[in-house]
C-alpha cells in the first residue's frame, strides 16, 4: 500500500513539474526536408558569329567576371575585309571632294590648252588634206597615202572634240547627280565598316555574368581550332557564390513554413559543416512525391447492407511543396546538384502543441470529414 502510494505521489510530482512544461514551456518548431543545390544564375556562352575558335582563354574551375574573355575566334577574313572598305570610303570621299570643290584653275588651263593644240593640229590637218587631194587629183600621190591623210584629219577632229567636251564638263560644274552618287555609296561603305567592326568585336567571345567555368577542360581544349557556328555552345559559366537550395516540405508542414524564416542546412559532402540561410519563395503549387511510397487515410464512413457503420482505408499519394533558400557559397563547398538535409526554423511554440501538432491536424482534417 504504502509502495502504491509513494508510486503515485513521484506520478504526481511529474505531472506536477512536466504539466506546466508542456503548456508553458516553449521550443523551436523545426520542418524538415531533403535538399538540392541550385546555382543562382548560370549562363550559357554561345558564338555570336561563325567562325574558327583561336583560342579558349580559361580552364575548368577558374572564376570569371562578366565581360571576361572565353574564348576568341579567328577574325582574319573579316580584317581583310574591312580594309578593303576603308580604302573604297577614302577613295569615294576623295572623289567627292573633287565633285564638291570643282574644276581648279590649273586643270581649267590645262583644258584649254589641249583645246588649241587640238584646234591647230585641225588646221594643219586640214591644209595638208587639201594639198594631198590635189595630187592625188593629179595622179601624183597614191591612193594609200590620201586615205591615210584623211583618216588622220578624222582623229584630229575627234581629239578636238572630246577636248572641248572635257572643257565644256569643266566649265559646268559637277552633276548634282554624280555628288548624290557618291555619297550614297560612302554611306553604304560606312554601315558595312561598321557591320565589319560589330563582327570582329563579337570574334571575342565574353563572359555573360560572373562566376565559375563549369565545363570541362578536356572538352574546352578539343574546341580549339574547330568551326563553330552562331549560337553553338562554347562554355557554361556557374555563378555559386551565391547558390539556392530547393527543399522539399511534406504538405502537412507547408502551412507553418513562410517566407524570411531561417534554415540550417547539412550537405551529405559535408558533414560536419553547417550551411545557413533564409526561405526567399515557396511554390505556389504542389506535387506529387513519387520517391515515397503511398500513404493512407481513412475516407468517410459507409452504410453496410445490415446498417453498420464501416470505414475503408483509401491509397494516396503524398503530396510536396518545393521551398526555395539562397545560401552564401564564397568559399565554394557547395556544388550544383549537391544533396542534403535541411531545417526550417519556424519559430518558437508550446512544446505541448509540438507533440500533438500532428495528431491535431488528423482530427481537424480526416476525422472532420466524417461527420
Amino acid at each position: 500500500m504504502i509502495v502504491w502510494l509513494k508510486r503515485g505521489l513521484v506520478l504526481l510530482v511529474v505531472a506536477g513539474v512536466v504539466t506546466p512544461i508542456l503548456f508553458f514551456g516553449k521550443a523551436e518548431l523545426k520542418i524538415r526536408g531533403k535538399f538540392n543545390v541550385l546555382p543562382v544564375h548560370n549562363a550559357d556562352v554561345r558564338a555570336e558569329v561563325e567562325g574558327i575558335i583561336e583560342d579558349i582563354t580559361v580552364d575548368e574551375g577558374d572564376e570569371v567576371k562578366a565581360g571576361d574573355m572565353i574564348a576568341r575566334l579567328s577574325d582574319r577574313e573579316m580584317q581583310s575585309e574591312l580594309r578593303r572598305t576603308e580604302a573604297e570610303i577614302a577613295q569615294n570621299q576623295a572623289k567627292l571632294k573633287l565633285l564638291e570643290d570643282g574644276p581648279t584653275e590649273e586643270e581649267l588651263e590645262v583644258a584649254r590648252a589641249a583645246v588649241a593644240r587640238a584646234e591647230e593640229s585641225l588646221t594643219f590637218g586640214s591644209h595638208r588634206l587639201v594639198r594631198d587631194k590635189a595630187l592625188f587629183d593629179q595622179n601624183l600621190l597614191s591612193a594609200k597615202d590620201f586615205e591615210d591623210t584623211r583618216e588622220r584629219e578624222a582623229t584630229v577632229e575627234s581629239d578636238l572634240r572630246e577636248a572641248k567636251g572635257k572643257l565644256k564638263l569643266l566649265l559646268s560644274g559637277s552633276r548634282p547627280e554624280d555628288v548624290a552618287a557618291t555619297k550614297a555609296n560612302i554611306a553604304w561603305s560606312e554601315s558595312q565598316r561598321r557591320f565589319l567592326e560589330e563582327q570582329i568585336q563579337r570574334t571575342k567571345v565574353p563572359s555573360p555574368i560572373s562566376g565559375i567555368v563549369a565545363t570541362p577542360s578536356v572538352q574546352l581544349q578539343e574546341m580549339k581550332h574547330q568551326l563553330v557556328k552562331k549560337g553553338d555552345l562554347i562554355a557554361k559559366i556557374y555563378d555559386i557564390k551565391t547558390i539556392t537550395a530547393e527543399i522539399v516540405v511534406s504538405e502537412q508542414d507547408i502551412g507553418d513554413v513562410q517566407v524570411g524564416e531561417p534554415v540550417a542546412l547539412k550537405a551529405r559532402a559535408h558533414p560536419e559543416q553547417t550551411f545557413r540561410g533564409t526561405i526567399t519563395a515557396i511554390a505556389t503549387v504542389a506535387q506529387i512525391n513519387s520517391s515515397s511510397s503511398s500513404g493512407s487515410i481513412f475516407s468517410s464512413p459507409g452504410q453496410t447492407p445490415s446498417g453498420t457503420a464501416t470505414f475503408s482505408r483509401a491509397n494516396v499519394n503524398p503530396k510536396t511543396v518545393l521551398v526555395t533558400t539562397r545560401i552564401d557559397n564564397n568559399a565554394l563547398l557547395l556544388k550544383p546538384e549537391m544533396t542534403g538535409q535541411a531545417k526550417i526554423l519556424c519559430g518558437r511554440k508550446r512544446i505541448f502543441d509540438l507533440l500533438t501538432r500532428r495528431l491535431a491536424r488528423t482530427l481537424k482534417v480526416e476525422f472532420w470529414s466524417w461527420w
